[in-house]
């Protein structure tokens, strides 16, 4: 399961209906052009499957994950104007069916095992489902004439870096090779205080002193579940870029990831493999910045900030309900900061400030990326309806109309256009009733994108960078993918270690030298040598046959 989605859930939760992560991504996507297409003529028609005369009615059935006001709101009137519109074309209906994140898991697991009838559906487990042949290969459909919508929209590159085993057995669903990620922060208080603009840690640490000594009703920095900080401290692009040094195994970096890879400066080979907790010999390969110094920096900085969270952040983990001076956000989840605030304290004003360097200085060519996507939508091999489901998706990636109906809504009604790539909610619509989808797992694409109105000028330019292809740089890694299986019992008993621990350390609770020490004893029993010994294999094998 790729979990980078949930990096952008509370984003989600509060306005869904913006643009990505991850991420990876956690990282996204683009290979052409990522201008919009706007001014695109409207498609109501098929416009790029095999006829665009009216075909025999057929029901596509669709899972998606989600929970009601949470994911998803009043979708079917945009899924009815979809079969309205098509009606004398595809002449297809959608059974749409929604499971609970929680439960999502194993039905799909069921769905694929007894063969039930789905012709979409979102594989969490899409390499397990691609290893044991359940899923279509639909490589035929795409840099095919014949579905233009798929061909302009699913680049050849962007097709081939998201294959498995060498097929297209899953679509790519993202916009961006990344969700920008920083803090939110209180920018009226900033201004009360007399104090500049966050531009480090340093300004963030003296805001929230100023914060704690002053606002006795608020919570400095709100807590990110129980890892409070999250990404903070940390600079992935640099990271991998500069360092060559990648976090392996966990769901999301650094969250869980527990073993660090350093690819030597030639390329070539893996200079070294170390775990949370190895002695400093064991990073004796690594570049100083990228490796144990780095490591340590990111624990010993949640612990300098750790005043500043809820002291019952660990357990607690959805949140005070006090009002939060800051706190960790993607660039997607800024509207649903400045909604939250603005509910608290329709005063409040809310400033943004990237955590990585890169970002911060809107540096072309500096954004990590492996070109994979974030999100994916799958066709199993069992469906007797293959062609109708790629005709639909054909559709939705065939203009920017046919794209803003599933992402937005109903023009007019859900949604309005500004300019020529940006949308608003029309005046007089209750946000919390509008329509609501979650586009990352249908309409996300590299090509098709708007940002919201009315963003401060700063933050609408961090959107159009995170857009822009030039931004992205390919790793030395780009196209390898750690294959699990021979060590997947060890990484399963690894990860149950790192639940145990992880939070102590990114929420800055405990000392950091002992939680290390213990962890690592834990992730030893684990079998965690065999996952380096396995992992540096594989790398080694893959930059070995690199052309």
């Amino acid at each position: 399961m790729n979990k980078k989605f949930f990096v952008m859930l509370l984003a989600v939760m509060m306005l869904a209906t913006l643009f990505v992560g991850c991420s990876s991504k956690e990282p996204n996507k683009p290979d052409e052009s990522t201008a919009p297409n706007s001014n695109a003529p409207a498609s109501n028609a098929t416009e790029g499957t095999e006829s665009s005369k009216k075909k025999d009615p057929v029901t596509l059935n669709i899972r998606f994950f989600g929970s009601e006001n949470a994911h998803y709101r009043a979708v079917d009137p945009a899924i009815k104007e979809f079969e309205k519109r098509t009606k004398d074309t595809l002449n297809t209906t959608l059974n749409v069916q929604w499971t609970p994140p929680a439960d999502y898991g194993t039905m799909h697991q069921l769905w694929m095992t007894s063969g039930e009838d789905i012709d979409l559906f979102i594989p969490w487990e899409k390499d397990k489902f691609a290893r044991e042949g359940v899923l279509a290969d639909l490589s035929e459909y795409f840099n095919n004439p014949k579905y233009p919508g798929l061909q302009k929209a699913f680049a050849e590159e962007y097709i081939n870096d998201n294959k498995l085993y060498g097929k297209t057995y899953v679509i790519p669903i993202t916009n961006a090779f990344m969700d920008m990620e920083g803090v939110w922060y209180r920018k009226d208080l900033l201004k009360k205080y007399g104090m500049k603009d966050i531009s480090s840690y340093d300004d963030l640490y003296n805001f929230l002193e100023k914060v704690k000594e002053n606002e006795k009703d608020m919570i400095p920095f709100g807590n990110y579940g129980n890892t409070a900080f999250f990404k903070l401290f940390t600079d992935i692009n640099a990271q991998q870029l500069e360092g060559k040094v990648f976090p392996f195994t966990g769901a999301g970096n650094p969250k869980r990831n527990f073993v660090y890879a350093q690819i030597a400066e030639d390329g070539k080979s893996v200079a070294g493999v170390a775990a949370y907790g190895d002695p400093a010999s064991e990073w004796a390969n690594f570049n100083p910045k990228y490796g144990l110094d780095y490591l340590m920096n990111q624990f010993n900085q949640a612990k300098r900030f750790n005043k500043f969270i809820p002291a019952d952040t660990l357990t607690n983990t959805t949140g005070t309900g006090k009002p939060a001076a800051a706190g960790y956000a993607t660039l997607n989840g800024f509207k649903g900061a400045e909604a939250g605030a603005k509910a608290q304290d329709p005063n409040a004003e809310i400033g943004f400030w990237p955590i990585f360097k890169n970002n911060q200085e809107m540096a072309p060519g500096t954004q990590s990326t492996d070109g994979k996507a974030w999100n994916f939508i799958a066709i199993p091999a069992s469906s007797k309806k293959i062609d109708r489901t790629m005709e639909f998706l054909d559709w939705v990636f065939s203009s920017q109309e046919n794209n803003d109906l599933f992402t937005y809504g109903i023009e007019g009604t859900n949604w309005e256009a500004v300019g020529s790539n940006q949308w608003k909610i029309p005046d007089g619509v209750d946000p919390v009733k509008n329509y609501v989808f979650p586009g990352y797992q249908l309409t996300w694409n590299p090509t098709m994108y708007r940002i919201p109105a009315e963003l401060p000028e700063q933050v609408q330019q961090y959107y159009e960078y995170q857009f822009k292809p030039e931004t992205y740089k390919k790793h030395v890694l780009a196209g390898f993918t750690f294959d699990q299986e021979p060590v997947k019992n060890e990484i399963a008993k690894c990860n149950t270690v790192m639940d145990k621990y992880l939070p102590l350390l990114l929420s800055g609770f405990g000392d950091v030298n002992d939680n290390l020490s213990k962890m690592n004893v834990d992730l030893k029993a684990s079998g965690v040598e065999k996952i380096k010994v396995e992992l540096k294999n594989q790398i080694n094998a893959f930059l070995a046959q690199k052309k």
